[in-house]
């Protein structure tokens, strides 16, 4: 139970300071997360977005989806895990497929009508090098409070060999740091309202978290 208490500990203090990192500069923020490294990294893939993030309701729940295109361009294939965290200023922070039934994915990769579109299941493995081999793949997480969001935040991972050892803010410990694509969102409205443009995006960059 203690591991399972510090993990967790873990996870959301490096969360946090990576929140902040996102959202101020470093001089305002409680943590300073570690920058990128300035030296190109081993592997990279190349991460761009298809259809940006929008809410759908489904059997009277709402989600967050959206969908990308990843290539491969770093002269070795691969192995793709996608990983992708969504946080809004209302609290909730949401893995990529938890909690999201079979049924609701399904029926996602049928509204989008791309024969090529994969489910998260069905994109890990092996991502062969060369552009001919991008694919397309889908990322859906459960919605949680919607009434008072003002921004979302998503967290790609699984793009890049870059890590980092830093200093864990709450225990003092060594915890390793991984490159993400974050992007921030405003969320000028109520998103139940026009929810295909509930967002607009406000900024996109690397960070570490």
């Amino acid at each position: 139970m203690f591991q399972l208490n510090l993990r967790t500990r873990l996870a959301a203090a490096l969360l946090l300071a990576a929140l902040a990192a996102f959202i101020a500069p470093a001089s305002q923020s409680a943590f300073a997360a570690p920058e990128p490294s300035a030296r190109p990294p081993r592997w990279e893939l190349q991460f761009e977005i298809v259809h940006d993030l929008r809410l759908i309701e489904l059997d009277d729940q709402w989600y967050w989806f959206m969908t990308y295109l990843v290539t491969n361009r770093t002269g070795e294939d691969q192995v793709f895990v996608p990983n992708a965290v969504l946080a809004t200023d209302a609290g909730d922070i949401a893995k990529d497929g938890d909690e999201v039934p079979y049924e609701v994915t399904q029926e996602l990769l049928k509204l989008m009508k791309n024969p090529l579109l994969e489910s998260k299941n069905q994109i890990i493995g092996q991502l062969k090098t060369g552009k001919e081999y991008a694919r397309e793949g889908l990322l859906v997480w459960k919605a949680g409070t919607l009434d008072d969001v003002r921004d979302v935040r998503v967290f790609f991972g699984g793009l890049s060999s870059d890590t980092q050892v830093v200093k864990n803010p709450v225990t003092g410990d060594d915890a390793v740091v991984r490159k993400h694509l974050a992007r921030l969102y405003d969320c000028p409205g109520d998103p139940m309202a026009d929810p295909a443009d509930a967002v607009q995006l406000r900024k996109q960059e690397w960070i570490m978290r």
